[in-house]
C-alpha cells in the first residue's frame, strides 16, 4: 500500500545521477509516495517520477500523510 506525503520542512534525499548517489534537498511542499515508513532505515520513495532514497524517520517527522492507496 503506497501513501502520499507532503514534505513540511526541507529534507535531504539521495538521488542517483550518472551512476553516483547525490544528496539533494526536497523542498517544502514536495509530494512523495512511500510504501513502508516504519523503522529508521533508508527507504525507496517516488518523487517527480524518480525513485529516490530517504530515511523512514525523515518521512515520518517531516511529511504529512495526504492520501493512502495511491499508485
Amino acid at each position: 500500500m503506497s501513501r502520499l506525503f507532503r514534505i513540511t520542512s526541507p529534507t535531504i534525499a539521495l538521488f542517483l545521477e550518472e551512476d553516483r548517489t547525490v544528496a539533494r534537498t526536497l523542498p517544502l511542499g514536495a509530494l512523495i509516495t512511500a510504501n513502508d515508513v516504519l523503522g529508521n532505515q533508508l527507504i525507496e520513495v517516488q518523487y517527480e517520477g524518480q525513485k529516490i532514497l530517504m530515511f523512514a524517520q525523515d518521512v515520518r517527522a517531516r511529511g504529512e500523510r495526504v492520501a493512502e492507496d495511491v499508485e
